[in-house]
């Protein structure tokens, strides 16, 4: 028996993805704008009806100015005929302040037919260390120093190498 069940649950968890998420870029940086795409791939034998997607940016989320942040519902209302799909893809931007980091987005698709389908992902925010500007200007003026020294004692061994010329002024005879 314990055979038995160790062999199908392989074939249990091979069923087809309904719902397939995905973001335009692998990383953002605080402040920047990106772009979720989400597909529902109706793979039921009768239309599926979408009501309505929810995404919620766990990290993201905070009540300011009376009013929700981190959070989309997106009313959709369709039916999607079967072996259909249906794709919608939906900006975000990464927050500026301390809630800029990385955070696990939660889909939830509203079926009228199926209830609810979960889905979700992990949107890595990368944060430039503090300073790096000042990291990065210190390094150019070093490469710049040290292009002008090279000048300099190139200019040096050269003038040093070259001898002047000896010009002889012709003598008078006496006579």
């Amino acid at each position: 028996m314990t055979v038995s069940m160790l062999l199908l649950a392989p074939l249990v968890n091979a069923q087809p993805k309904t719902v397939t998420v995905w973001t335009d870029q692998s990383e953002y940086s605080p402040g920047e704008t990106g772009t979720l795409y989400i597909v529902f791939y109706n793979d039921e034998d009768s239309a599926v009806t979408i009501e309505k997607i929810t995404i919620v940016f766990d990290e993201w989320r905070a009540y300011r100015n009376e009013n929700w942040e981190g959070n989309q519902t997106l009313e959709i209302n369709q039916a999607i005929i079967s072996k259909g799909a249906y794709e919608k893809e939906t900006t975000f931007t990464v927050p500026t302040n301390g809630r800029a980091k990385s955070t696990e987005v939660d889909i939830t698709i509203k079926t009228t037919e199926l209830g609810n389908i979960y889905e979700d992902l992990w949107v890595t925010v990368t944060e430039t260390p503090k300073y790096m500007e000042q990291v990065v200007t210190l390094f150019t003026i070093q490469v710049v120093l040290l292009i002008v020294c090279t000048i300099i004692i190139a200019a040096t061994i050269f003038l040093s190498a070259r001898r002047p010329q000896v010009t002889w002024k012709p003598t008078e005879k006496a006579g």
